[in-house]
């Protein structure tokens, strides 16, 4: 039984035509030398051209185009994504960081001298205990991994760019 219907589903490839060359090769000798697969393509052949031939493909009205896109333009229209951003709490943000950057400049240009002396010096930091941990092993370890997080931080801005585009 399982046998019969394995050849059906290959004979089936075969009329279809959706099986591989090989395939179609070694079923056409079989069909030629087996009279099992010879009966049962005479059968599926004789279906397959009167399920063709008695079928007929339904069309759609003449209007059918007409008909969706008046039941697209029935629909209501999603509104416009600026009516979801309120833009008072935009313009507070760019407030508060435009105070910001004003409070910097403002206290550094207060404290910037015009003369040669220098107000404040800066401390003398020991750093000879540092040459052990940084030695050129861990700074080019460490340039390898910044290398790499900048090229993955550069496809994914491409990525973005392309993506972008195609859409």
């Amino acid at each position: 039984m399982e046998q019969n219907e394995e050849i059906e589903m290959q004979l089936w490839e075969y009329i279809d035509g959706s099986c591989p060359i090989y395939d179609m090769q070694r079923i056409s000798i079989l069909i030629e030398r087996d009279a099992l697969w010879k009966a049962k393509y005479d059968e599926l052949s004789v279906l397959h051209g009167s399920l063709s031939h008695s079928i007929e493909l339904e069309q759609p009205s003449l209007r059918f185009t007409a008909n969706i896109m008046d039941a697209v333009a029935a629909t209501h229209v999603a509104p416009a994504t600026k009516k979801y951003i309120n833009k008072g709490i935009i313009r507070s943000i760019a407030a508060l960081f435009i105070g910001m950057i004003a409070a910097v400049l403002g206290y550094a240009i207060a404290n910037a001298g015009n003369g040669t002396t220098a107000k404040y010096t800066l401390p003398k930091l020991d750093i000879s205990g540092i040459s052990g941990i940084f030695n050129s092993e861990t700074v080019m370890m460490i340039i390898a991994v910044n290398i790499v997080i900048g090229l993955v931080f550069l496809d994914s801005l491409l990525r973005r760019k392309s993506a972008g585009r195609h859409a």
